[in-house]
């Protein structure tokens, strides 16, 4: 009887430790604005109001282990005998358990970057949508029909695709200033499907800008708006902010701003990069934070045309604490200056 009731009150310890441990890891991982590593904006709610859970059935487990300890605990035929496993293979599996909170606890915070882009390959240009959830995927570079930009007869489409910056601002002066903005932009930006129309409208408000900053809140939105509809911002002014990585391809002068987006946790983590061309680009280490500006181009990678950046200005900055960018279900609702 003594001999059991020591097991039961192992069992019960060693049950209330994992949980503590648990609930006090995401409380850790909070405090420090470690969680955004790890998981996606989206459920950090949900992780955090488990993380109480936790601790609640800990405690629960810590007063069932105080009774024991004390003999109180009424026996009955609800809950079963304890588990009658040898002692090494219960420990196994307890340390099986506990092993994840130890490396979480002891090792580092990582982020992932260059390395993690290499293994999984980089994603040029197109980012996910709010409909990335339900598996619809966005048309990539070489599927964009570049007709598009015949519907409108007033728009100047020019015969060379690799149209220079005074072109594209050239339009978009025109568009600002004439009577008929609305119907101008609505030429430009043709939608073929639901997903493209609500690019189209991202599309209509970062035209107008005099400068396109790629805003970490719809980083990825913004981008699929300059894949899709690729050919009226050719020449426009863009600013964006990433790490710098390279494919062993890349000529001295080219590199890749890259992010790494989540959606709902780093298991499911893709690296989503544009293309840039600058004299000083050897200069720039992989891994390192960028922020470019320049104009937008277009190039030929890999057999297929994807959007550049000709780059007037690099500044190296800080890493962000949230070096993640996450698919932005309501971007049509956020502010694109």
């Amino acid at each position: 009887m003594k001999n059991r009731k020591s097991i039961t009150l192992f069992h019960h310890i060693v049950r209330t430790v994992l949980l503590l441990g648990l609930s006090a890891y995401i409380a850790y991982l909070v405090e420090s604005d470690s969680l955004q590593l790890y998981i996606g904006i989206r459920i950090m709610p949900l992780v955090k109001i488990s993380a109480l859970a936790v601790y609640a059935l800990a405690v629960i487990q810590g007063f069932v282990a105080y009774r024991t300890y004390k003999g109180s605990v009424i026996e009955c035929d609800c809950c079963g005998n304890p588990p009658e496993q040898p002692w090494p293979k219960a420990s196994l599996l307890y340390l099986v358990l506990a092993l994840p909170l130890l490396l979480g606890f002891l090792l580092p915070d990582t982020v992932l970057g260059g390395s993690f882009a290499n293994k999984k390959g980089m994603i040029f240009g197109v980012g996910a949508s709010p409909h990335a959830a339900s598996g619809y995927l966005p048309p990539t570079a070489a599927a964009v029909d570049s007709g598009n930009l015949q519907a409108d007869p007033s728009a100047t489409s020019p015969e060379d695709p690799s149209a220079s910056a005074a072109t594209g601002n050239t339009e978009a002066a025109t568009v600002g200033k004439s009577g008929g903005a609305t119907e101008s932009l609505d030429g430009l930006f043709q939608a073929e499907n639901e997903f493209e129309q609500e690019l189209a409208e991202l599309a209509k408000r970062i035209y107008v800008l005099p400068v396109i900053r790629v805003k970490p809140e719809i980083y990825m939105e913004i981008l699929s708006s300059v894949v899709v509809f690729r050919q009226p911002f050719i020449g426009k002014e863009i600013e964006i902010a990433g790490f710098v990585y390279r494919e062993p391809d890349l000529t001295d002068n080219q590199l890749v701003v890259g992010r790494i987006a989540v959606q709902c946790c780093t298991a499911d983590a893709t690296p989503y990069g544009v293309m840039a061309e600058y004299a000083g680009a050897s200069e720039l280490k992989d891994d390192t934070w960028v922020k470019l500006k320049g104009t937008i181009g277009q190039t030929d990678y890999n057999g297929n045309t994807i959007v550049k950046i000709d780059v007037t200005e690099a500044e190296p900055i800080e890493r962000p604490d949230n070096p993640y960018i996450y698919p932005n279900f309501d971007f049509l609702e956020t502010s694109v200056e």
